[in-house]
């Protein structure tokens, strides 16, 4: 479980760090970024699911449930930070 929770971190990380290369000078770039980094994810997850179904069966259940509330977990954790309003408050 440690680890399906492990990479479900690393996985959000990818996804907070491909978003931060969109920007308003360039956003076909970031979208680019973006899509390309969300296809990375895909593949490394299903690789790292795989691999648990040939070499270890008995521990897919518990490594795909750690991975997926880690990155859905990490997710409502970047959406909540983003969801802030980023004002600045005047000095008093």
């Amino acid at each position: 479980m440690a680890l399906g929770a492990l990479l479900g971190v690393v996985l959000t990380l990818v996804a907070e760090r491909a978003a931060s290369f969109v920007t308003p000078e360039n956003p076909s770039r970031g979208f680019a970024v973006v899509a390309l980094a969300t296809g990375a994810r895909m593949i490394a997850a299903l690789a790292a699911l795989a691999a648990y179904f040939v070499f270890a069966p008995g521990g897919l259940a518990p490594f795909g449930l750690a991975l997926g509330l880690s990155f859905i977990a990490g997710l409502a954790v970047e959406a909540g930070r983003a969801s802030r309003l980023n004002t600045t408050h005047p000095s008093a």
